[in-house]
């Protein structure tokens, strides 16, 4: 049987690597808002390791695995593949888990918009004004899960101001978020019954 003396990687496949390191570098990083790596750091999702080694890293294993791998240990060949990282199935799962806090924090950076300070707002002297929803999100697959994904969007402030993620079985409701004295809540009518509208005097809320 023949052998190999030298290594056989495609200059092909490497050459296809480095061009997609070149554009997440190029084209995604420069997007994400100011601090997001120190960010990282003091929330929990990124302890510096010897096979891991960058926020960057972390956060691209994050899309992979939401985008393409089908499990943890898919993910973990995948990332040695592209000679990303060399973590076992359990520690990306451990990593993932514990970068849920930071990643709200980027989904609440990057969908924040300028601030609405209109003179109606200024003069009702509002500390924050809520504009609270919730809709459904479906796994793909013929029996994929359905979550519901509640959000709560700071009119005032331009963006969003807390994101909950529940089972299909807990339904809209205004305590699922921090309301205080001070906050306006604009819902629709699916929370418009007297134990919330209680919740919100209980919390000195409009």
């Amino acid at each position: 049987m023949p052998s190999n003396a030298h290594d056989t990687t495609s200059p092909t496949f490497l050459q296809a690597e480095s061009f997609c390191q070149q554009q997440w570098e190029q084209e995604v990083l420069p997007r994400l808002p100011a601090g997001w790596q120190q960010k990282a750091k003091e929330l929990g999702a990124f302890v510096r390791m010897p096979k891991l080694e960058s926020a960057s890293d972390l956060l691209r294993g994050v899309l992979a695995y939401v985008l393409c791998a089908h499990s943890f240990r898919s993910l973990g060949i995948w990332a040695v593949v592209i000679d990303l990282a060399d973590l076992s199935e359990a520690a990306w799962r451990k990593r993932l888990g514990k970068a849920c806090a930071w990643l709200g924090w980027l989904l609440v950076e990057l969908l924040a918009m300028a601030a609405c300070t209109t003179p109606w707002l200024l003069d009702k002297q509002l500390r924050r004004v809520l504009l609270v929803d919730g809709t459904h999100l479906r796994c793909e697959g013929k029996d994929g899960e359905v979550y519901r994904l509640h959000t709560a969007f700071d009119l005032v402030a331009g963006r969003l101001s807390e994101v909950q993620v529940t089972t299909k079985h807990v339904a809209e409701d205004w305590s699922l978020f921090e309301v205080g004295q001070g906050d306006l809540i604009v819902s629709d009518s699916a929370n418009g019954y007297e134990q919330r509208l209680l919740f919100l005097q209980q919390r000195k809320a409009d």
